[in-house]
């Protein structure tokens, strides 16, 4: 076993602050139907009852159809107190000596469900997110809950957690923390495979391109025919198209001069996020509700998965690029190696080529 894949199982899928902030809508178009909690820390104080603030999000997804169940490595005294809460509905397993996965995975065997479909939530790095990332399901790591009326040992446990994760963070976590935001959820041929229509029923909203090598070949003066009657059928779908690149302003503005009414963004630095944001906050729209189309993993696709939108890679349409690009595709090629899957929305009908099956798009 290689070395980054061990880093990768301490390496969550999400972080949030704490399980209220969570998006489980999305996770449901996501085909995702089961959530395992983690208890100290996450739904309850360190050594704490259940903490009634949560009870709304587990009644939720209950209402939402999920599974719900709390995995604990804690005995089974600590956490019986949510059955006065869900009764037995809430299905509860203790001293699971997380992150060992033997007993997690007899869990998935009890409630019937199945690692890709499950989404652990717990506060600790070290056991939850690795034994979730071990079996194949979505991690998400929240931050232990901090009150004003926290003991002394409930602070320490709580500030020792978060100071271990941003060691591990800024040592070597920083590693599979980049490939994870250089994965797209989807690899295509070209823009042309893509499924817009099943994107809007999935609830995509904004289609966000890049220009060089994604719609046009490399420092084009012209958009192609092609290229705006695609423009032209995302908003027919009454999605809004926006254009976001790199390239040198002067170009990008004469190359998409003869269209209208569609947001065009030249000298993005892509891939830090600050001009996209400011697009998107004028139209009011979760991350969720994006889709974002480019060629690049370490431009556009880190720019998408920073923000939490849809990634959407596509090949380039020419071998010709800038000098710094071509380097950048070498560096791209062995990622690809270490890449992991990411979930895809249903009723998709994109031709899609996953991590680890895409070879074609591997070549140089």
């Amino acid at each position: 076993m290689k070395i980054l894949d061990i880093l990768s199982w301490f390496q969550p899928k999400q972080i949030e602050e704490s399980i209220r902030d969570i998006n489980y809508d999305n996770l449901k178009s996501l085909g995702y139907k089961t959530i395992l909690f983690d208890y100290d820390n996450t739904i309850a104080v360190w050594k704490s009852e259940f903490d009634r603030i949560n009870r709304p999000v587990i009644d939720k997804l209950f209402s939402d159809g999920f599974k719900v169940a709390v995995v604990s490595n804690s005995p089974m005294e600590r956490i019986s107190n949510t059955k006065s809460y869900f009764g037995d509905k809430l299905k509860l397993f203790h001293s699971l000596k997380k992150p060992g996965v033997k007993a997690l995975r007899s869990v998935l065997i009890q409630i019937e469900s199945v690692p890709e479909e499950t989404v652990i939530i717990g506060d600790l790095f070290f056991t939850d997110i690795v034994a979730g990332n071990r079996l194949g399901m979505h991690t998400i790591l929240v931050k232990p809950p901090y009150k004003e009326d926290l003991s002394p040992s409930q602070r320490l446990i709580g500030g020792g957690t978060i100071f271990m994760y941003k060691a591990y963070f800024y040592s070597v976590g920083w590693v599979p923390r980049i490939l994870d935001l250089a994965t797209p959820h989807y690899f295509v041929d070209s823009v042309e495979n893509i499924d817009f229509l099943g994107l809007k029923k999935a609830g995509i909203k904004i289609m966000v391109f890049d220009f060089d090598n994604t719609l046009e070949k490399y420092h084009s003066f012209e958009l192609s025919e092609n290229s705006k009657l695609i423009l032209k059928m995302v908003k027919s779908l009454n999605m809004i198209p926006i254009i976001i690149s790199n390239g040198k302003k002067e170009r990008i503005k004469r190359a998409t001069k003869e269209l209208k009414n569609i947001f065009v963004v030249a000298e993005a630095k892509k891939p830090f996020t600050s001009k996209l944001k400011k697009i998107l906050k004028h139209f009011k729209v979760n991350p969720y509700e994006i889709a974002v189309v480019g060629d690049q993993l370490f431009t556009d696709i880190i720019m998408g998965n920073m923000l939490g939108t849809l990634t959407i890679k596509v090949k380039p349409i020419s071998e010709n690029e800038f000098f710094w690009t071509k380097f950048v595709r070498i560096l791209e090629k062995r990622a690809m190696k270490y890449l992991r899957k990411k979930p895809i929305l249903e009723g998709v009908n994109i031709e899609v080529q996953r991590v680890r099956a895409s070879t074609s798009d591997r070549e140089p």
